[in-house]
């Protein structure tokens, strides 16, 4: 059920997110857009980064989430190659990705 899921989702993150950052993947654009929405109606300031979002504003998301200036991301798989943070403490996958490489990559982001 989703509201249950969404619920599952605000637990973890006031769990999770006072300690660093957190990227939450979902499966396409509209969910990302969609979910930030909803995160940002419940008091949680995040950012979305999809194929969608054209470059400059993707380059700019992706520096100010590596700086920790907005520590919570949702995003699609197009985030998950070449991302490397520091501070990143948990991958939601809110979405299971399609193909095996993809959660590979997005479960890679952490504990490095």
């Amino acid at each position: 059920d989703d509201d249950q899921k969404y619920l599952k989702l605000l637990e973890l993150l006031g769990i999770y997110q006072p300690q660093g950052s957190v990227i939450v993947f979902v499966d396409k654009q509209e969910h990302c857009d969609e979910l930030m929405k909803n995160l940002l109606r419940n008091s949680y300031p995040c950012m979305s980064l999809h194929g969608g979002i054209d470059q400059y504003d993707r380059d700019s998301t992706m520096v100010d989430f590596k700086r920790g200036d907005m520590p919570l991301m949702i995003a699609t798989s197009v985030a998950a190659r070449g991302l490397d943070v520091k501070d990143l403490i948990l991958v939601v996958n809110y979405d299971c990705p399609n193909h095996y490489e993809d959660y590979v990559h997005r479960c890679g982001r952490t504990g490095r």
